[in-house]
């Protein structure tokens, strides 16, 4: 009775389980051993100090290995093949984190040998076919915009052209009228509209030529220089420094102011179509030479007689006066030669204050107005 009460207790009694010794490889390459346990572990590998998730020791009985049925006899000489031997299916110990491995941390300066890391290639994008820049839409829309740029232009152009013709006539009449008035500002706005114009209609005939030839004349009695031009010399000069070397400074004068000079050129040995006006000024014991290089007066001189300083009526503005140099002290008045331009009106040239001693004076300034308005 006690025998089968104590097998009978037996039964309920759970028997204590075999140890299960684990082995799982770490993702650095070590191995990590140790006794499962009835709950899963997480050890520490000892080379990375990384976690290590191992199963739990398995609690289900392992199963039998099925019954070998009884094969029929072989017909090669009696002989029996032997099944291959069964036995308890491994079990995996290694599991799956969903996270890609961890690298090994190895001693700063010595890089991990324990195992090779294989690189794997990054994905790349599949590159989509390049379109054609020149496709039939894009030829039709280039096509249609030159189109209509050209034709914009044409009838820009147009206009402008129709503009300027009105323009010629109109703007001719007044400045005309305002010189003969003396109203020398409104008259060089007016005819600079003209010559815009005659310019933009790229016309050069005589009536052309006219209105650029009263458009300067206009301008420079517009601007003219409001003193005389020793008192400007004998103003600047007095504010000339000891010992400089350095261009004076025209006081009160504006760069633009113009001045008409009539006198007589000396072809100067120092370059062709440079000239000195043959009246040298004499202030503050310095002697002022004035001088001009241009091509359009070169075109005068040479009219001229031989042997004779010509005398020229022109127009221009001052561009440089040097300090006084030298014993006796010499100063050089330098016009710009590239604004500077001839008087081809006598009638405007009255305007300015002009008024000759007698009948053959006045004779000889009309002809050498003429001969400068043939020279162009």
């Amino acid at each position: 009775m006690a025998g089968w009460l104590s097998r009978t207790t037996s039964l309920f009694q759970q028997s204590q389980p075999t140890p299960e010794p684990f082995e799982v490889e770490c993702d650095c390459g070590s191995k990590v051993v140790g006794i499962r346990a009835p709950a899963y572990q997480r050890p520490v590998c000892a080379t990375c100090e990384r976690p290590v998730f191992v199963l739990p020791t398995n609690v289900y009985p392992r199963p039998k290995p099925p019954a070998l049925a009884k094969s029929p006899p072989a017909k090669n000489g009696g002989k029996q093949q032997k099944s291959p031997k069964s036995g308890p299916m491994p079990i995996k110990t290694e599991v799956d984190l969903g996270y890609p491995p961890i690298p090994s941390r190895s001693a700063p300066g010595k890089p991990d040998r324990s195992k090779p890391v294989a690189h794997q290639p990054e994905p790349t994008l599949r590159r989509e076919p390049r379109r054609p820049w020149v496709t039939p839409l894009r030829l039709i829309s280039l096509t249609i915009m030159t189109i209509s740029a050209v034709t914009a232009a044409g009838l820009w152009h147009r206009q402008s052209i129709e503009t300027a013709k009105a323009t010629v006539a109109a703007a001719t009449d007044v400045g005309t009228a305002a010189m003969r008035e003396g109203d020398f500002a409104k008259a060089a706005k007016e005819l600079g509209k003209a010559r815009l114009a005659v310019d933009l209609l790229k016309r050069n005939d005589e009536t052309a030529d006219e209105i650029r030839r009263s458009s300067r004349e206009a301008t420079a009695l517009a601007n003219l220089a409001a003193s005389s031009l020793t008192e400007l010399l004998d103003e600047t000069l007095a504010n000339a420094k000891e010992g400089q070397t350095d261009p004076l400074k025209m006081a009160s004068l504006d760069q633009n102011a113009w001045v008409i000079f009539d006198t007589s050129l000396i072809p100067s040995a120092e370059g062709k179509d440079r000239f000195l006006v043959d009246a040298p000024i004499f202030l503050r014991r310095v002697s002022v030479q004035i001088e001009i290089e241009s091509a359009t007066i070169g075109r005068i001189i040479n009219l001229g007689e031989m042997g004779e300083a010509p005398r020229v009526i022109f127009a221009a503005q001052f561009e440089e006066l040097s300090a006084p140099q030298g014993e006796p002290r010499k100063s050089r008045l330098k016009l710009n030669g590239t604004t500077a331009f001839l008087w081809t009106s006598y009638e405007t040239y009255r305007t300015v204050g002009y008024r000759p001693f007698d009948a053959e004076s006045e004779k000889q300034t009309k002809a050498i107005i003429e001969r400068q308005r043939e020279a162009r």
